[in-house]
């Protein structure tokens, strides 16, 4: 049976690029510059419209410059590219064009971080965190409500409920925490070392990628956040 970390290295090769991006038949592009000028108003939505000359894209025209770009090398990644490494491209641009085949394929904004097969990544990437950090604290199923009561005593009560609630479906009081409840118990056990300020993004990231309807990123600011997060979830599990 594999490892966690060999099952974490397939998927972070496993899902690329390719698998989420615009395919470029499918972009809206413009014939010149001037064409591109109308098509941007027409689509108040998309901040970049390529520019497809004899069956190519080589240029965009960028809404908010209102000015032509050639496509260079800092505007292209592979479409092997994988997410987990997508993650901190978008750090330093909020968009790349793909290649595919020596041309250019497709494109990718960072709003694609949304994407669910980059939610499923992060889902299990945390989920690990989670499981090895409780691995980490080695306390016995019998000891489990002595150990809550003591290191995280504002959350017990309410923890004890849900388990109460589910009666015989109930399996133990350590599946009722959180992300954040686990990291903490983590960091008082001295197990692992955690900043602060990232406990609360990355339940925030957990949330985000565990339902359909929430996002991991709301905006291009958030995209750091995110890349910290993954950043440290990979030193969490390296760690441990």
């Amino acid at each position: 049976m594999p490892t966690l970390d060999e099952t974490l290295k397939r998927l972070a090769v496993t899902f690329t690029v390719r698998d989420i991006m615009i395919l470029g038949k499918a972009l809206v592009c413009a014939g010149d510059e001037v064409d591109a000028i109308r098509v941007s108003k027409d689509n108040p939505d998309f901040s970049i419209i390529p520019i497809r000359r004899n069956g190519e894209v080589g240029e965009y025209f960028e809404r908010d410059s209102r000015t032509t770009n050639a496509i260079t090398l800092s505007d292209v990644i592979g479409d092997g590219t994988d997410l987990l490494e997508l993650v901190d491209i978008f750090v330093e641009r909020e968009f790349c064009f793909v290649m595919c085949y020596r041309q250019v394929g497709g494109y990718i904004h960072y709003s694609d971080l949304n994407h669910d097969l980059v939610k499923l990544t992060f889902y299990v990437i945390l989920q690990a965190v989670e499981r090895k950090v409780l691995g980490s604290l080695r306390v016995k199923d019998t000891d489990q409500s002595e150990y809550l009561s003591r290191w995280l005593p504002d959350r017990f009560d309410q923890i004890q409920r849900q388990y109460r609630r589910d009666g015989d479906a109930a399996r133990g009081l350590f599946n009722y925490l959180n992300i954040s409840d686990i990291l903490r118990l983590g960091v008082k056990a001295g197990t692992i070392q955690v900043d602060d300020s990232l406990v609360k993004p990355m339940k925030e990231t957990r949330d985000g990628a565990a339902h359909v309807s929430e996002n991991l990123v709301a905006d291009y600011e958030s995209v750091k956040m995110l890349a910290r997060v993954k950043q440290e979830c990979l030193r969490i599990l390296a760690a441990i």
